[in-house]
């Protein structure tokens, strides 16, 4: 593993292989800057791999399949261009579940980002974990561990990846810090010109509320999604009165309108999006009389 924080957590996951110990599920953090790509993928190949030790051999046909990306066992779903990842995906992996293994070994199944998964996908991967296949294995990875299904997350078992927190001079730092100011009311909102940038900016509000939200409790600074902002949180609270209430019914709000993203089509999210934020901007962060702010 060329990431160090991955080296602890890969070498748990080949212990639990060497004792059989393994389980049928998995999901995990999905932030691929810092290494859960890698991951991922690495893991998928060992699982393949018919003559692993520490790692996948690198020689087998299985291997050599999997490095040329036409391995029969393997299915990748990636979501990251889409809006959802819908049932008729996980039909379709149901359907090659009835076949047995083309390489006579393990199935794999990759799903990421895994909080796209419709309602209707995720209940239909849950279905297969109820009774699952021989020797099949299911990796998720996800940006937000709690938008998965709790049923779903209750048949998994978490791998921690020890992440570490994202520089704090990255791009979503300061896109989370100008919106920040757009709620407290001190700059524009931002500018979304193409349809793509409605999820990411919906995705950096769901965050950007969940941190003012732990803020208010005083949770630790390194567990937020921006730690950068960690000192503008605390000013917040100082110059703002922030309804604990209207916080956790705005970041309610927000994963409402990922669910009508996801399974309406056509709808303008970022329109949408806008009216959200003057409405949070208006009963969240409602100035504090006794500052004057």
């Amino acid at each position: 593993m060329s990431f160090p924080w991955l080296r602890e957590p890969w070498m748990r996951m080949v212990n639990s292989a060497k004792q059989r110990g393994l389980s049928h599920a998995y999901y995990m953090r999905h932030a691929p800057d810092r290494g859960s790509e890698q991951f991922l993928v690495t893991l998928a190949n060992y699982l393949l791999c018919s003559k692993p030790t520490n790692s996948a051999c690198g020689q087998c046909k299985s291997c050599l399949l999997f490095k040329a990306g036409n391995h029969p066992d393997y299915w990748p779903v990636d979501g990251t261009d889409a809006s959802s990842i819908g049932i008729d995906q996980m039909r379709q992996i149901q359907q090659k579940l009835t076949q047995t293994a083309n390489q006579g070994g393990a199935r794999v199944v990759v799903i990421r980002p895994a909080e796209k998964l419709t309602e209707q996908a995720a209940n239909a991967i849950l279905k297969v974990l109820e009774e699952p296949p021989e020797e099949m294995f299911w990796l998720l990875a996800v940006e937000q561990p709690e938008h998965l299904l709790p049923t779903l997350r209750s048949r998994m078992q978490w791998i921690n990846l020890n992440l570490p927190d994202v520089a704090n001079n990255s791009e979503q730092d300061e896109q989370a810090a100008s919106l920040l100011r757009t709620l407290m009311g001190e700059a524009l909102p931002p500018v979304m010109k193409k349809k793509e940038e409605g999820l990411e900016w919906l995705n950096i509000s769901e965050k950007l509320l969940l941190d003012v939200a732990k803020s208010k409790h005083h949770i630790a600074s390194q567990t937020y999604n921006f730690p950068a902002l960690a000192e503008q949180y605390r000013q917040l609270h100082q110059q703002r009165r922030v309804s604990v209430q209207m916080l956790n019914q705005a970041v309610a709000d927000s994963r409402q309108l990922r669910q009508k993203y996801q399974y309406s089509k056509g709808l303008n999210l970022s329109l949408l999006l806008s009216f959200y934020w003057q409405q949070w901007a208006i009963h969240v962060f409602e100035s504090n009389p006794d500052t004057g702010f």
